[in-house]
């Protein structure tokens, strides 16, 4: 009897320990369940944020400057030619503009509408990245007021779709109202509204790019030399633009 018990007893501590492992091994695999699904959500979290600091950081180019001439008048101020052409959304260069500025040192202005970094980050619709809208060029020899018009709508919009046509028009007639009016601001997702004129010092041959950060400002980066003017095929140039 006291040895059926003692078999009894061991009999049934095994199946206690073998249920225990059994049990503990099930727990162990809910664990590493959770673990990997935790696993992919972190990954998936750290793809998204790592688009999101590549949109954040992101630039892209807008527009092209090529200096052509630079002579002194009989007055001995520099005067500068330049071929001036936007960038549109698909990298094509739009049409030429020739401008004449009196400067060594040249000012492109324009107005800049920098978005919410959220709206940024996360692409929304439209204001995936800061817009400039191009106003003039001057030099460093006369009054802002006195520069070259640059042209408003090319390339930009020139395939845009008609909301996105309606959406810019909308956004830059209200530029100035954006700097006072935070309500207004904040509707559109507008962090700053503001002018900004960078500038460079210029010298024939050279070939400057316009480039926009998609969380900052206006940048201008010498590309190198380009090729050496041809009077005949500017002029017709200009002939074109006029």
């Amino acid at each position: 009897m006291f040895r059926f018990r003692w078999l009894k007893l061991t009999f049934g501590s095994a199946l206690i320990l073998a249920l225990a492992f059994v049990a503990s091994d099930q727990i162990s695999a809910i664990k590493i369940r959770r673990l990997e699904s935790k696993i992919v959500d972190l990954e998936h979290e750290l793809a998204e944020l790592k688009l999101y600091a590549n949109r954040i950081q992101s630039s892209h180019r807008v527009a092209q400057v090529n200096v052509l001439e630079q002579t002194v008048d009989g007055q001995d101020i520099p005067v500068t030619v330049m071929r001036w052409q936007q960038i549109g959304p698909d990298g094509a260069l739009g049409p030429p503009e020739l401008i004449e500025v009196l400067c060594k040192q040249v000012y492109i202005e324009a107005l800049v509408l920098k978005f919410e970094y959220d709206l940024i980050g996360g692409a929304s619709e439209n204001r995936e990245t800061n817009l400039a809208l191009f106003r003039r060029a001057f030099g460093d020899y006369q009054s802002p007021r006195s520069g070259v018009p640059l042209d408003r709508s090319a390339p930009s919009y020139m395939h845009a779709t008609p909301t996105e046509l309606a959406l810019h028009k909308t956004i830059w007639d209200r530029f100035l109202s954006f700097a006072e009016d935070e309500a207004l601001a904040k509707e559109y997702g507008v962090r700053v509204a503001q002018f900004e004129a960078p500038s460079v010092l210029v010298a024939p041959g050279q070939v400057w790019e316009v480039s926009i950060d998609a969380a900052g400002g206006l940048n201008l980066k010498m590309l190198g030399l380009g090729d050496q003017p041809n009077p005949a095929l500017e002029n017709q140039l200009s002939m074109l633009t006029r």
